[in-house]
C-alpha cells in the first residue's frame, strides 16, 4: 500500500522555535493538527537527543501522530518512532531498511529532477524535492528548483513528492496546485509566535487548494 502523507509536513528547529526541547514543539504541533513530524537536529549531543526523541514518540503515540527523525538511523530504532529520512550523503535506503525495517517509514531528499528520478528505483516511500525557494534555514542548500522542476517532478515520481525549501503561507497554493503531495515546512512555523496557530493556517491553506 502506498504511503499517504498528510499536505504539511513540520520538521523541528529547537533554535528557530527557542524552544528547549523538541518535545516542547511536537506538543504544539499536535495542538496545531500535525500528524507527521520530523524531528531534525544536528547538534544535540546524542544522549540527550535520544531521550527528547523518546519522549517525542511516547507522547505522539497517544495521538496517533507520526515520528520521522531526520539522518540518524540508530536514534529512529532506539526511540520507537515511525521512520527516517534520509539525504544524498546520508545512509543509502537500502541499507537503511535492514536497520530500521520494512514496515518503518522512509523518506529521501533530492535536489534535481535527475535525483529524483533514481528515487523511483529505490525502497523509499516519498521523495522529497527542493529548495523550491530559497531558504536559510540549511548553510549549505543546493540551488533553487523552483515550481516548474517541481511540476515536472511531481508528473514524473512514483511516490508522493514532499515539497521543501522556504516555502511560506502565501506560496501554499501554487506549490500544491504544481502536484505536491505535501509541503515540508521549517522556518514559517518554528519562528511564528504560535507554531500551533501557524500549523493551522497551513493546513487550511493546503486543504483548500
Amino acid at each position: 500500500m502506498q504511503f499517504r502523507i498528510p499536505p504539511i509536513y513540520p520538521i523541528t528547529d529547537k533554535r528557530l522555535s527557542g524552544k528547549n526541547t523538541h518535545l516542547a514543539i511536537v506538543r504544539e504541533l499536535i495542538r496545531g493538527g500535525a500528524a507527521i513530524i520530523q524531528i531534525r537536529d544536528k547538534g544535540t549531543p546524542v544522549r540527550q537527543l535520544l531521550l527528547d526523541i523518546r519522549r517525542c514518540a511516547e507522547y505522539a503515540a497517544g495521538f496517533d501522530v507520526k515520528i520521522i527523525v531526520n539522518d540518524r538511523c540508530d536514534l529512529a530504532v532506539l526511540a520507537g518512532v515511525a521512520g527516517v529520512h534520509l539525504g544524498q550523503d546520508d545512509l543509502p535506503p537500502a541499507f537503511a531498511r535492514e536497520v530500521i525495517g520494512r514496515g518503518a517509514i522512509v523518506g529521501f531528499s533530492t535536489h534535481s529532477p535527475a535525483q529524483a528520478r533514481q528515487a523511483n528505483r529505490l525502497p523509499v516511500d516519498y521523495v522529497a524535492f527542493g529548495p523550491i525557494f530559497a531558504t536559510a534555514t540549511k548553510s549549505h542548500s543546493s540551488p533553487v528548483t523552483g515550481l516548474a522542476a517541481l511540476r515536472r517532478v511531481c508528473r514524473q515520481s512514483a511516490r508522493p513528492v514532499v515539497a521543501i525549501g522556504g516555502i511560506g503561507l502565501e506560496q501554499v497554493p501554487a506549490v500544491r496546485e504544481a502536484g505536491a503531495a505535501s509541503i515540508a515546512v521549517i522556518s514559517a512555523i518554528m519562528q511564528a509566535r504560535s507554531i500551533a496557530r501557524s500549523l493551522e493556517q497551513f493546513l487550511r491553506a493546503a486543504e483548500s487548494v
